[in-house]
């Protein structure tokens, strides 16, 4: 829901800012900068309440999850009750987002109104030069820095009739403003409290880093030009006569923070002081863990969901690992995972890392299966038929079962002994094969006669092709073929025998590849064509082929 967003971005400003305002007072007492707390605050506070449940968004769409995962009983989500709660938060955050828009819209209207009536007072004021410094005169608004691109300062024309140090003690807090950049931080925090103008504590930050910038500028002229009551004594004068105008930064641009400039000005003991620093720092420790605690943070990016919600996601999106209490495994024994015979005869393993969803029947949810890595296409297949075979223990919260996310993976291995009997298997095959050659006619090859001159391929004439799937998985082997070669250099049809082949695949590519070969016949002693059985080795190899 918006509203505890919006709470939580609240309560964490609230802190921060306390954290800040502690941070000041340890600052203030050794004599430093005081704004860069402010500045942090009113950072963190814009950005992080926004980028914190982005952040989780893509910490959960990419993070890695592991699961290894007994089946348990249905829950029955009640669809009246999870229809009513979702209507009338929807509805709330449709107004509350209504609301959001329309305040936005109005601060930024203002806030366009002040800049653009800015540059009209820059426009009418009479450029001078005073006790050697350029600066902009007003009727009566001022002393102020305005324009962030060029900034000038800008004087009232009754502040001309002030004694020369006093006017140069104007001068210089004003030119500490442009020297600091200070025009483009009041700009910045007027653009975030508009666009978060929901956020009472973001006010509050940004007007005391407003009076952190006027107390730092303070203490650089004090450091340099004047003593304190002197100095104390001329911002009183000039909150009495000036009139304020927004986003400029000004000598003594609020009355109300009068009292705490004039304060921070006067000496602090040592021995105070360091009780000071002690207390402010630890305070800063502790607001800053508070603002770090795991209740606003879940109110940020998302508490543990309630029952309805837990119930809601059993619909919806699924859990992830560090999400659940209970991570949906496996349960052993049920699933037919079968490994790929080609590349059990191939002697080929691998694995596959498969992500897809256990819904809250501990079962694999169709369509959610993706493949993260995999070592093989035939791997892949094999792991995604099995799936809809396989069941889990599913995930739970609080007792509710729920749906998870699960990243597997699905190891394809080959003990020594498997291999050895796939070997002998093979071997096995082929011998039995060639015992039975006589029946396609090599008896009548003529080979127990005497031969003048042997059949031999003739070169550029094979078409023999390496399998892609073998090549793909970088197979590589052998086949010892038997055959008949007739009176015209062309192998017998059916004289096919395999005596050894180190894949089945090996064996068709050869058997394809004999239809068109072409060789040079057989001789016999009186010069005439016989047949010839020829043995003839296939290698097929990477580096080769």
């Amino acid at each position: 829901m918006i509203a505890i967003w919006m709470f939580s971005a609240v309560l964490f400003t609230l802190l921060v800012g306390t954290a800040a305002h502690f941070a000041e007072s340890a600052l203030r007492a050794t004599r430093r900068a005081t704004r860069w707390p402010w500045i942090v605050a009113l950072v963190a506070s814009v950005v992080w309440p926004v980028a914190a449940p982005l952040v989780r968004r893509y910490i959960l769409a990419n993070g890695a999850v592991h699961t290894v995962a007994t089946t348990l009983p249905t829950i029955q989500v009640i669809p009246d009750q999870l229809a009513a709660t979702v209507s009338w938060t929807q509805r709330l955050d449709a107004l509350l987002l209504a609301l959001w828009v329309a305040s936005s819209v109005i601060v930024l209207v203002r806030l366009f109104r002040a800049l653009a009536a800015l540059a009209r007072i820059r426009r009418a004021c009479e450029p001078r030069v005073v006790d050697g410094v350029a600066v902009l005169v007003s009727d009566s608004i001022g002393p102020a820095v305005v324009g962030v691109m060029k900034p000038s300062v800008l004087l009232p024309a009754a502040l001309l009739e002030l004694e020369e140090p006093l006017r140069r003690l104007v001068l210089r807090h004003e030119d500490e403003h442009r020297r600091a950049g200070d025009p483009w931080l009041v700009l910045g925090s007027a653009f975030a409290v508009a666009m978060v103008p929901w956020n009472p504590a973001l006010w509050w930050i940004v007007r005391r880093a407003r009076l952190a910038l006027e107390v730092d500028c303070d203490a650089r002229v004090l450091a340099t030009e004047a003593n304190a009551s002197q100095y104390g004594k001329l911002l009183l004068l000039i909150s009495q006569r000036q009139r304020v105008t927004a986003l400029a930064p000004m000598l003594a641009a609020s009355s109300s923070h009068l009292e705490r400039r004039i304060t921070a000005m006067l000496p602090v003991t040592s021995h105070r002081r360091r009780v000071k620093i002690a207390v402010a720092l630890v305070a800063t420790i502790v607001a800053g863990i508070a603002a770090c605690s795991s209740r606003i943070g879940d109110g940020i990016t998302g508490a543990r969901p309630s029952v309805a919600q837990r119930a809601r996601t059993v619909a919806n999106a699924p859990y992830f690992e560090f999400q659940v209490e209970k991570q949906a495994q496996q349960v052993s024994g049920i699933g037919r995972l079968r490994y790929p015979d080609i590349l059990r005869s191939a002697e080929v393993q691998g694995a596959v890392l498969a992500q897809f969803v256990v819904d809250a029947n501990g079962e694999y949810e169709p369509g959610s299966f993706k493949v993260l890595k995999s070592d093989h296409e035939l791997f892949t297949q094999a792991v995604q038929t099995a799936l809809p075979s396989m069941r889990f223990q599913p995930a739970e919260i609080g007792g509710l079962k729920v749906r998870q996310v699960v990243q597997q993976p699905f190891t394809f291995s080959l003990s020594k002994n498997e291999a050895a009997i796939d070997r002998a298997l093979t071997v096995a095959r082929a011998r039995i094969d060639a015992m039975g050659a006589s029946e396609a006619g090599i008896q009548k090859a003529g080979n127990d006669r005497i031969l003048r001159k042997e059949a031999h391929q003739i070169p550029g004439t094979s078409n023999l092709r390496y399998p892609d799937m073998l090549r793909a998985a970088n197979v590589e082997g052998q086949v010892l073929a038997q055959f008949v070669v007739d009176e015209n250099g062309r192998v017998v049809p059916g004289s096919m025998k395999v005596l050894k082949s180190d894949h089945e695949l090996f064996t068709q590519a050869v058997k394809t590849a004999l239809t068109d070969m072409r060789f040079t016949p057989a001789e016999s002693e009186d010069g005439s064509k016989i047949r010839q059985l020829i043995t003839q080795p296939f290698t097929f190899s990477l580096s080769k082929n």
